[in-house]
């Protein structure tokens, strides 16, 4: 173990001297562009990622999101410099240790899934650490011992969801059975020192999932009904555990029939993803109203007080795809807001654009409508944005 780690700290060091020389390379070319005023269908540089973007992030204008995989070693310190929230697995902790020694701002957060457990192949089988049910024997002991924890259909039957070769049961979100359950797995996993709190995926916001799959719950007949159980489960763990020992609680929020549907579950978290913002997944442009709505959705959300994280999800090689969903970012952002352009089967991949470099200073107030587009100035240049013509441009004084 010890030779491992000192492998791994040599290797990260030469890295790191590797990226240091690229830097000292591309400074001048950098500073210049950011110097001289550009727009995004002319001058702007280009937004293919790039291997050659500064190893220091001297510029806070964007601030990143990194899920849920640790880095790959080699690209352990750009994701260090560049990004500033992550969530890991259970079972990261000697990663995530290595990663805040070596600088990596936080806040960390430890990943779980909210609505589901996982059935392993066998009583004894090993599941998976990203659930509460992460002990051997933990899903035949809930099956036998308290079947009324999991949700079922209208037929009686438990709600089977697949994930590739993993099969996965919903569970009942007003059973405080398994409410405690869960409670009593987060404040274990959570008392390993060095988690900031918990960030929950797949936080149903409606039924549209289960209407899509065609299985509905029997307990719920509708939106009202499961949204009320939904929000009192998460106002159980909010304010049994997260809110009194200062621990955040995040959620990626799905199952959406329109975004002002989240709106109510945000009172018992402290942020929460939206993983397919500004643009359509997975790669093209959204209606100019459902594209307003989303805007709209993020600017209410950071003024409740909460954070969010907005996923755009995109080919790594779309550079014009890239700069909208940024430059919708730039217009919205206001201090309590992280972004990452991605596309979810690449959240390993560390995708950098040279437009995170562009130093526009501060901003100077919202944005405000020019025409059809929208514009937002900032001390050294300023954002437009139109979302019916998606033209972009990111001016620099």
């Amino acid at each position: 173990m010890i030779r491992q780690l000192m492998r791994l700290r040599w290797g990260l060091l030469i890295i790191a001297l590797i990226i240091g020389l690229a830097f000292l390379i591309n400074e001048d070319r950098l500073d210049t562009t950011q110097n001289s005023t550009s727009t995004a269908t002319s001058n702007l540089p280009s937004t293919n990622a790039t291997e050659n973007v500064a190893s220091e992030k001297k510029i806070p204008l964007v601030r990143l999101a990194w899920f849920t995989n640790i880095p790959r070693e080699q690209d352990m310190f750009r994701v260090i410099e560049w990004f500033d929230l992550y969530i890991f697995h259970q079972g990261n902790e000697k990663d995530r240790e290595l990663m805040a020694a070596l600088g990596a701002r936080g806040p960390i957060l430890q990943y779980i899934l909210f609505e589901s457990i996982q059935a392993p192949d066998s009583c004894t089988g090993k599941p998976k650490v990203n659930q509460v049910a992460y002990l051997p024997g933990d899903y035949c002991m809930i099956s036998e011992q308290h079947p009324d924890w999991f949700l079922l259909d209208t037929e009686g039957q438990r709600i089977l969801v697949e994930d590739g070769e993993t099969n996965l049961y919903l569970m009942d979100p007003g059973n405080s059975g398994w409410r405690s359950f869960f409670l009593d797995r987060i404040k274990k996993i959570q008392a390993e020192p060095n988690w900031d709190g918990v960030f929950l995926d797949n936080v149903p916001v409606t039924l549209a999932f289960r209407e899509q799959s065609g299985h509905l719950p029997a307990a719920y007949p509708d939106d009202t009904s499961y949204q009320a159980a939904v929000q009192g489960f998460l106002k159980y763990l909010y304010e049994s555990y997260f809110q009194p020992n200062k621990k955040l609680v995040f959620a990626n929020l799905v199952s959406r029939k329109d975004d002002a549907d989240w709106v109510n579950q945000l009172n018992y978290l402290d942020g929460a993803m939206h993983e397919g913002w500004a643009i359509d997944w997975p790669d093209g442009y959204r209606p100019v109203d459902a594209w307003e709505k989303q805007m709209a959705l993020a600017e209410q959300t950071q003024e409740m007080g909460k954070t969010i994280v907005m996923v755009s999800q995109g080919n790594q090689d779309d550079g014009t795809l890239q700069n909208f969903a940024f430059a919708s970012y730039l217009l919205i952002d206001h201090g309590n807001a992280f972004f990452r352009y991605a596309n979810s089967n690449n959240y390993a991949d560390v995708w950098l654009y040279e437009n995170y470099m562009y130093d526009l200073g501060e901003p100077l107030g919202p944005r405000y409508q020019d025409g059809q587009a929208w514009r937002r100035d900032f001390t050294k240049g300023n954002v437009f944005v139109n979302p019916e013509t998606h033209q972009v441009e990111i001016n620099m004084k």
